[in-house]
């Protein structure tokens, strides 16, 4: 059994977008930039399409998470690539956009208490060259005998085995989107969007909370701990935020958030369509508020609001005891909507009742 939160590891797609729009405030981009929202982007002899060749014009950052607009985030890579690494072959050539995603914890163990957990990649310089030493006698044997399966194996078997190893500007524009081969795990999303919500703290996340005896003895309390600062200005941070806002009301998850109490529950969102090779995109919705995060993720199922809207509302809708505009703590999931902070309450007769809370 696979525990796809904590093991599973995909391509985030423009969930990936609000860490991008942090690294580049923090480095020469500012609110007030405005950038051409078209319906494609050349890159050498590629272009680069927007979803469904949407176009829009000149757009700030907010508009262009609200919309997840590529082209917009394919300028900001294509930006940092120009000025610190248009040398392909230099892996130690400057990136703000990767350092940003390493800030938010991304390519690390969250340090979870269960086994196994996977760490994720960041496919930067560094590990392209990596992967091209580890694979290039494979692609090069294949490309010297001739034998790939089909016509697309044997241009890139070629391709590989003579310069596999070049971070180009189509590895820049593609990272910059969540697509190529950046891979995260649920998990580690959800811990940074936490980090957006609470002002750049990244905390460890915890299933226990304490070890209580059989007799109800208390013997050993896990308390939270943070495990890092996201290295970014609380202005960047509050920017994303506030934009954040308006993808269920104005944005591309607004169809799934019809006639919910947005006004009410400040859900912040952002939607990603995971593109896979030979295989139907990975559906991603991510969401929080100043109490929550909320994150669904769904191989193979296409869009990320057609797939994983619904649930992801039905889940608010739980945690908040909504129903239509009407938001009743006393119907939530939890009493109360968040858990107390205390441990439940161990009854000689070895039954356990819920933690009392301070009204």
């Amino acid at each position: 059994m696979l525990s796809r939160a904590t093991q599973g590891q995909f391509a985030p797609g423009s969930t990936w977008k609000p860490i991008m729009t942090v690294g580049a405030l923090n480095n020469g981009f500012t609110p007030q930039t405005r950038l051409d929202c078209s319906s494609g982007f050349q890159v050498g002899n590629r272009w680069f399409k927007n979803y469904e060749s949407e176009a829009y014009g000149m757009i700030g950052f907010d508009r262009a998470l609200q919309l997840s607009c590529d082209t917009f985030f394919y300028r900001v890579g294509f930006h940092f690539w120009q000025k610190y690494g248009s040398d392909p072959t230099n892996v130690n050539a400057k990136d703000p956009l990767v350092q940003e995603a390493k800030n938010f914890g991304f390519g690390s163990e969250t340090g979870i208490d269960l086994p196994g957990e996977a760490s994720g990649r960041i496919a930067d310089r560094h590990w392209k060259l990596a992967y091209w030493k580890s694979m290039k006698g494979y692609y090069c044997s294949m490309d010297r005998k001739g034998n790939a399966p089909s016509a697309f194996l044997k241009l890139f078997a070629h391709e590989f085995c003579l310069e596999g190893s070049y971070y180009r500007a189509g590895d820049a524009v593609n990272y910059s989107i969540g697509q190529g081969d950046t891979i995260v795990t649920p998990l580690q999303l959800a811990r940074a969007y936490a980090a957006l919500s609470n002002g750049g703290t990244l905390w460890k996340p915890q299933i226990a909370k304490a070890i209580v005896s059989a007799d109800g003895k208390v013997l050993k309390r896990f308390t939270p701990r943070a495990t890092g600062k996201v290295d970014a200005s609380a202005s960047s941070i509050r920017y994303v935020n506030q934009a954040l806002l308006g993808t269920p009301k104005v944005g591309t998850l607004a169809w799934k958030f019809i006639d919910f109490p947005l006004d009410t529950v400040h859900i912040r969102g952002k939607t990603g369509s995971a593109e896979v090779y030979g295989k139907q995109s990975t559906s991603w919705v991510a969401t929080f508020d100043d109490n929550y995060v909320v994150v669904m993720m769904v191989t193979q199922a296409g869009t990320g609001s057609g797939t994983s809207g619904p649930a992801v509302r039905k889940i608010w809708e739980a945690l908040y005891g909504i129903k239509g505009m009407n938001v009743d703590p006393a119907h939530a999931a939890i009493p109360g909507t968040v858990p107390p902070k205390d441990l439940p309450t161990f009854m000689k007769d070895g039954s356990i009742l819920p933690p009392a809370r301070e009204d």
